[in-house]
């Protein structure tokens, strides 16, 4: 089984060299996003709230681009760290410390990419309302998995 899966991770990421794919496919990570990229101030991302999966670039000197699920609460865009699956501790995923280290993003969504400045959310009673509509969204159940996931506010700025 192991041996199936990483023969599976080898092919999508050959597939993913030869096509010329930008951004990351499926669970491997891309480098930078292309697309048409919006220079306007973004200051309702309401339009966002039914998208399954957008991109996330991180760390601009070396793109790092990441799928991830996306929640829209009170017209604010929030990109969660992980509620199902990866590593149970946030800040060893690789696009988080990018994060930390320099909280400039770009978002790709819907085709077009978005700069913003991402933020992590430490107010718990924030963090509660946006990971519970997060777990409703994806009809997933609370865990102590999900319960750890951290979640990071995007705000719009200029390129």
């Amino acid at each position: 089984m192991i041996r199936l899966t990483v023969n599976l991770i080898a092919l999508i990421g050959l597939v993913h060299l030869l096509t010329g794919c930008n951004g990351p496919l499926g669970p491997i990570a891309g480098g930078e996003l292309s697309g048409a990229t919006s220079d306007e101030a973004i200051l309702d991302w309401s339009f966002a709230a039914d998208v399954e999966v957008v991109q996330l670039e991180t760390q601009p000197g070396d793109p790092h681009s990441v799928n991830t699920w996306v929640g829209v609460h009170n017209g604010k865009l929030y990109i969660p760290t992980s509620l199902i699956r990866g590593n149970a501790e946030p800040n060893n995923r690789d696009w988080v410390r990018h994060v930390i280290a320099d909280p400039r993003v770009r978002l790709r969504i819907n085709d077009t990419i978005y700069p913003a400045t991402a933020s992590r959310v430490m107010d718990q009673a924030q963090v509660n309302a946006v990971r519970n509509q997060l777990l409703l969204k994806y009809a997933e159940e609370p865990t102590e998995h999900s319960s750890a996931a951290w979640l990071f506010v995007m705000e719009s700025r200029s390129q």
